[in-house]
């Protein structure tokens, strides 16, 4: 279950993503962190459809959550993944051809990626991300020497 704190925490990076906002498929992990946090997302975005794919559960890699993600996406435009980590964040540093050690990509974060042609992508633009409410450019990097 998610604890008051990361409640509180995610609907304000979720109301700082923006009500209104526009999302194809909502894919989320079956598990019930994710589940309830795919359910605040939700709140604040117009989508079409939310999923569970249990690839985004625990014991699949980045790579097979990419691949059954792609697949369920279909032709949508724009698809957002609720997991866990540690595969959130390897997904993330395959995707942006960043070392994972360098991310500093914390629970209830959003980050938002251009992606053409999933699993394998041809071009991968780091659009933005949010954290604690407020959005920045690129993705989380973490501070030198910081890991």
């Amino acid at each position: 279950m998610l604890t008051d704190k990361g409640r509180r925490r995610f609907h304000k990076n979720a109301r700082a993503f923006g009500r209104g906002a526009k999302i194809d498929v909502i894919l989320t992990s079956p598990l019930v962190r994710a589940l309830q946090t795919a359910e605040i997302l939700a709140g604040y975005v117009e989508y079409d459809q939310m999923r569970v794919l249990e690839e985004l559960g625990s014991g699949h890699s980045a790579g097979e959550m990419l691949a059954a993600a792609a697949k369920a996406a279909g032709k949508a435009a724009s698809v957002a993944l609720v997991g866990h980590d540690p595969q959130l964040t390897e997904a993330l540093a395959m995707l942006a051809r960043v070392e994972p050690a360098k991310l500093d990509f914390r629970k209830g974060a959003i980050v938002c990626l251009e992606v053409s042609g999933l699993p394998q992508p041809k071009t991968v633009d780091a659009r933005w991300w949010i954290k604690s409410g407020t959005k920045k450019k690129g993705v989380p990097l973490a501070a030198e020497g910081a890991k």
